[in-house]
């Protein structure tokens, strides 16, 4: 292949990685059952196609307690990354609702099963943001709403906060600067490994990709500057970051940490871009949105033994208190069986009518209750993985995000585009 051939053939992936990254592909069964029991409550997931003002229909899950107290309560919305889609929310799923919230997540427009061509990291996923909060906020069976984003969700929170002070908090996990930072230090990583490339060729091919990128997606790439709007940013903030994340260095947490108008504090933790997210860093998240979110767990949170691990979805553990009691059930001469005291089945919150029973608790029709997935071959809690294999959490290994081959391709499409040498390194 030419150098020419190879710069164009790099370029262009370069364009793609940036609007069209591969599509996140998955099922509905891979969001779990739509009901199911955790920590001695019932749970619901309600599906549904929210038709937005840009003419796409964007896919949406809600996660909510059957049995609630109060009619209004505290939401999360989860916004996933890069080429990834509502799935991602299934890692921190039994954490929020052991808070006593609901949760919310979506497939951002172009990404999952949501209508759309093309993604914008953050600067048209503001809108879909926006339109999801509308949503809630018409629903009236939410009160505060908190944001929790990853990677492009992280940065699609920051561009939003500004403008909606309503939020409680957000928690941001790994959020880059600016789309043009990322990509000057793609550059310079290949100039420490022997890329030869002159400013003015950088300056140049970073233009040409830009008009690429308007012309067929319609944003600008300058456009995509979370930095330029944390200043003016007043909510809660936590910041995230990986130690070992060379995709979108800890860095860039830290600089939007310091230059955030609001209360905030920053985590690093180990682990690089795609890394699981350590015990601490979910329970420091907890913290937080108790907080923010004025939680009281003596009234809406759930009971969570020492030894429940809720790195794992909620329905991995159907019905029981503890890992201990759940594993006995299912392995011991008993068997799995069904709780009598547990409903036949539930339905959805928000798109039923609601009636309250003499003790004031708000109750639901009833829809069939499928039984819970495949459980993972173990037979004691401590042959239990600390951190879930991906298919417990809806992925397959070529289904879960900006992965380590993912980030390396982009880095050799910078490679071809300046040198024409697609050597890793």
């Amino acid at each position: 292949m030419s150098y020419y051939s190879m710069a164009k053939q790099g370029y262009a992936e370069l364009v793609s990685a940036i609007i069209r990254p591969p599509r996140s592909s998955y099922t509905v069964e891979d969001l779990g059952p739509p009901s199911f029991r955790f920590s001695g409550q019932t749970f619901t997931r309600t599906d549904f196609r929210l038709d937005t003002t840009r003419g796409m229909g964007l896919e949406c899950s809600h996660w909510e307690p059957v049995i609630r107290k109060i009619e209004q309560i505290p939401c999360v919305i989860y916004m996933h990354g890069n080429s990834s889609s509502r799935v991602e929310a299934l890692g921190c799923l039994s954490y929020l609702l052991s808070l006593g919230v609901s949760v919310f997540a979506f497939d951002f427009a172009g990404s999952g099963m949501s209508d759309g061509e093309y993604v914008s990291l953050g600067w048209y996923e503001r809108e879909d943001l926006a339109e999801v909060i509308n949503h809630l906020r018409a629903t009236n069976v939410v009160s505060l709403i908190a944001l929790w984003g990853r990677s492009m969700g992280a940065a699609t929170a920051l561009m939003h906060g500004q403008r909606d002070p309503s939020i409680a908090c957000m928690i941001c996990d790994s959020p880059f600067t600016s789309l043009s930072t990322l990509a000057s230090e793609m550059v310079e990583r290949g100039r420490s490994q022997g890329l030869w490339a002159p400013n003015m060729i950088v300056s140049v091919v970073i233009k040409m990709i830009s008009t690429s990128v308007k012309k067929k997606a319609n944003f600008k790439v300058d456009d995509i500057n979370p930095l330029k709007h944390v200043g003016q940013s007043f909510i809660p903030c936590l910041f995230i970051a990986g130690e070992d994340d060379n995709f979108i260095p800890p860095s860039h947490s830290q600089a939007l940490h310091a230059a955030y108008a609001g209360d905030k504090n920053i985590i690093v933790v180990d682990g690089d871009h795609n890394s699981p997210r350590p015990k601490f860093m979910f329970d420091s998240a907890c913290v937080f949105l108790s907080n923010c979110l004025m939680l009281d767990p003596a009234v809406s949170g759930l009971p969570i033994e020492d030894d429940m691990n809720l790195s794992y979805p909620p329905w991995y553990l159907p019905g029981r208190t503890t890992m201990k009691d759940f594993f006995g059930s299912v392995f011991g001469s008993g068997g799995n069986t069904a709780n009598p005291n547990r409903p036949a089945s539930v339905n959805s919150p928000t798109c039923q009518a609601r009636a309250r029973d003499g003790a004031g608790e708000i109750l639901f029709a009833d829809i069939p209750t499928p039984p819970p997935p495949p459980l993972p071959s173990l037979t004691t809690v401590a042959d239990l993985p600390p951190d879930p294999p991906m298919s417990a959490l809806g992925f397959n290994e070529q289904n879960i995000g900006m992965t380590a081959e993912r980030q390396q391709n982009i880095q050799d499409s910078v490679v071809k585009m300046l040198s024409g040498n697609p050597t890793r390194f």
